[in-house]
């Protein structure tokens, strides 16, 4: 065999060799990639997983917005140096059936604890710590900025779950936002007179101004675990206040329009004015209302909420999953 020929064929084998090595990698990587589906519920490119065995796909019907109140009395803004842009307090994700124009709550405490990214004064990535998921606001720059990175924490912390727009809202604005839409009918469903002596039990009043920014915000800082109990008023007040706005768009022409310069400088968003006008189409599923799974703890310095990841991953099957057949 000439030289020329032995070195073709040489050259045959080894471009055999590598295919049949590149094969073996994929394949590998392939099991590799599948057993971690069945461990961390990731989804792979066509937005489908395999839990326990079963694969199933993710619902495209659904929209899901992160809702974010924050703890600024500044507002909402850019620019803010890392630490002081305030911490979102209140998170909620609101996912919207679309065929179904229904709408389900999911509340996230405040305390969970996650990993959760620093950024530097140019609002770039740094580091990352093991913190409360209130705090990932506050270590990014404020504003579009810190919106974002909460919303890729809250993502990851739900096992890669699609996040489609944000919304976020500083506390300073409860009140003004409260009375521009008339008040907010309730029902105080236990002894709250700590916070206002109007707020006895089974009274049932509009909150007005102050009412209402006391009713949503306070807790009791002295008491382990208060933000559960704020919690439970937050989602009490949250759809009260969206059944107003609605009842308001039925009786008043073009009421939308009327509202929307009045709030527009209270929040921060990546929706168009046609899709928050379409939010008034949805049922609120208010006995629906899903709250993270897990347990809370006294942690060294701050109280901490550890997620149950087995419990979280059956919920997210449940709710935003569809078997395959």
């Amino acid at each position: 065999m000439s030289e020329s020929k032995k070195k073709k064929v040489l050259f045959i084998l080894l471009v055999l060799l590598v295919c049949l090595l590149a094969l073996a990698v994929f394949k590998m990587l392939s099991k590799e990639r599948d057993s971690k589906w069945d461990d961390s519920l990731s989804q792979d490119a066509l937005n489908q997983i395999v839990y326990e065995g079963k694969r199933y796909s993710y619902n495209q019907d659904l929209t899901n917005i992160l809702f974010m109140g924050i703890d600024n009395s500044a507002g909402i803004r850019d620019n803010n140096m890392p630490s002081n842009a305030g911490q979102s307090d209140c998170l909620l994700l609101l996912t919207l059936d679309k065929k179904k124009k229904e709408a389900r709550i999911l509340q996230i405490p405040r305390d969970t604890m996650t990993e959760v990214d620093i950024y530097n004064a140019a609002g770039d990535k740094s580091s990352t710590i093991n913190a409360q998921i209130a705090t990932q606001y506050a270590y990014c720059i404020g504003g579009k900025s810190s919106c974002f990175a909460t919303k890729q924490t809250v993502s990851e912390l739900l096992c890669d779950l699609q996040i489609d727009a944000y919304l976020a809202m500083d506390y300073t604005s409860i009140a003004a936002v409260n009375d521009a839409i008339g008040g907010v009918k309730i029902t105080i469903p236990k002894d709250y007179t700590m916070i206002d002596p109007t707020f006895s039990k089974g009274t049932t009043l509009v909150l007005k101004g102050k009412q209402a920014h006391d009713y949503v915000r306070w807790r009791d800082t002295g008491t382990h675990f208060s933000n559960n109990d704020r919690m439970q008023r937050q989602v009490q007040y949250i759809p009260a206040m969206v059944d107003k706005i609605k009842s308001n768009m039925k009786t008043q022409k073009n009421y939308y329009k009327t509202l929307y310069p009045l709030v527009e400088k209270y929040m921060l968003t990546d929706l168009k004015m046609d899709q928050l006008k379409d939010l008034a189409e949805y049922e609120l599923l208010t006995s629906d209302i899903r709250f993270l799974p897990g347990e809370g703890k006294q942690g060294e310095i701050y109280e901490e909420f550890h997620v149950d990841e087995k419990k979280l991953q059956k919920m997210l099957i449940k709710m935003f999953y569809i078997l395959e057949e």
